[in-house]
C-alpha cells in the first residue's frame, strides 16, 4: 500500500490550479449596503482562509475578525458582515455560530462544498467536494476576496493576482525546497516563526504539520516572543528545530530581533530559515505557504505517514456524537 493513499501530492501540486478556478466563484456577487465589520467564522483549515484575508487587509479600514467559537462576538449585527466557511458544510461550531449570526440580523454568505451549512444559507458559494480541508485553502480563501473587491471593499490588481499564479506555477521548485528542509526536520520538534503580521502563516506551518506529519509542532511571532518564549530557551535541546519566516517588509526592528534571537536559539536548537518570494503581498503570502505545505508532505513521507487521514481528529468526533 502507498504511504500517500489519497495522492496528497497531486492536490498540492494542483493548488495553482485551485486558485485560479477559486478566482471565478465569486463573480456577481457582492454586497449592496454598508459593512461595518467582516467576520470569518470557521474552524481548522476552513478558518485559515479568514486567517490570510486578515493579513491581506491589514490596511483595511473595516475590521476584520476570525471567529472560531460556537457564537460571535456581540458586536456582530446587521452591518456585520460574516463569511461562513465550513469546507464539509457539517461543522459544529460553525454551523452553531451561522445560527447566531442569523440571529443577530447579519448578512452572510456560505462558502461550503455542501452539508447542512449549504441547506441552512441563503447565499452560498459552493465549492468542489473530494477534498481535505486543508488542501482546499484556495477554494475557500478566493472567494472571499472575490466578493470584498466586487463590493468595493478592496481593489485587487491583476497585476498581482497573475503575479502569483505565474509564481505558484514552479510547483517543481517549492517541492524541492521543502524535501530538502524535510530533511533537516526529520525527528524533530518543528517550532515556527514569523512577524506578527504573518503570524497566520507560520500557524499554517504548524498545523499543516500536525496533520500531515502527524507530529508536534508550535509557533510563535515577534516581537512577542521575546517577552517570554526566548525565556525558555534556556532548558532547549536539539529535539527541536526553528524554522523562522521572513520577509522583505518585515518591520527593521523585527528583522534585527529576528538576527539578535537567531544567535541565541543556535546555542540550543538547530535554525532555519525561510523567505517569502515576490513584490506583491498575495505573492509573499502564497509563495511562504505553498512551501509549508510540501515541507509538511515530505515531513509525513519520510516518517512512512499517510498525509491525508487524520484519524485522531475523525476518532473525536465520533466519541462527541456518542
Amino acid at each position: 500500500m502507498t504511504v500517500d493513499s489519497q495522492n496528497m501530492m497531486k492536490v498540492i501540486k494542483d493548488f495553482p490550479k485551485q486558485c485560479r478556478e477559486a478566482l471565478e466563484l465569486a463573480k456577481g456577487i457582492s454586497i449592496p449596503e454598508e459593512i461595518k465589520n467582516i467576520i470569518i467564522t470557521g474552524m481548522g483549515g476552513s478558518a485559515m482562509g479568514g486567517d490570510l484575508l486578515k493579513i491581506y487587509l491589514h490596511n483595511s479600514k473595516i475590521p476584520v475578525y476570525v471567529n472560531r467559537d460556537y457564537k460571535m462576538p456581540n458586536f456582530v449585527n446587521e452591518e456585520s458582515l460574516v463569511f461562513a466557511v465550513s469546507y464539509s458544510g457539517n461543522t459544529e461550531e460553525t454551523l452553531s455560530s451561522f445560527n447566531d449570526a442569523k440571529e443577530k440580523n447579519a448578512k452572510i454568505i456560505a462558502i461550503t462544498s455542501g452539508g447542512k451549512l449549504a441547506d441552512k444559507c441563503d447565499k452560498v458559494i459552493k465549492v468542489p467536494q473530494g477534498l481535505q480541508p486543508r488542501a482546499a485553502l484556495g477554494y475557500l480563501f478566493f472567494p472571499m476576496l472575490g466578493v470584498l473587491h466586487n463590493t468595493g471593499i478592496i481593489s485587487v490588481k491583476n497585476s498581482e493576482l497573475n503575479e502569483m499564479l505565474e509564481m505558484l506555477k514552479d510547483a517543481d521548485k517549492f517541492s524541492e525546497t521543502g524535501n530538502t528542509l524535510s530533511k533537516k526536520l526529520k525527528g524533530k520538534i518543528p517550532i515556527i516563526y514569523a512577524s506578527e503580521a504573518l503570524g497566520a502563516i507560520a500557524f499554517r506551518w504548524k498545523t499543516q504539520i500536525n496533520e500531515n506529519a502527524k507530529v508536534p509542532a508550535f509557533y510563535n511571532v515577534f516581537s512577542e516572543m521575546n517577552h517570554n518564549e526566548i525565556a525558555g530557551y534556556k532548558g532547549m535541546d536539539r529535539a527541536y528545530t526553528a524554522v523562522i519566516i521572513r520577509d522583505k517588509n518585515d518591520n527593521d526592528r523585527i528583522k534585527k530581533r529576528m538576527d539578535v534571537c537567531k544567535e541565541i536559539m543556535e546555542e540550543r536548537v538547530d535554525v532555519e530559515e525561510v523567505y517569502t518570494e515576490g513584490e506583491g503581498l498575495l505573492a509573499r503570502m502564497f509563495s511562504i505557504v505553498y512551501l509549508g505545505d510540501f515541507v509538511s508532505y515530505y515531513m509525513a513521507i519520510r516518517a512512512h505517514t499517510d498525509p491525508s487521514p487524520v484519524e485522531i481528529i475523525e476518532g473525536m468526533k465520533r466519541k462527541l456524537v456518542e
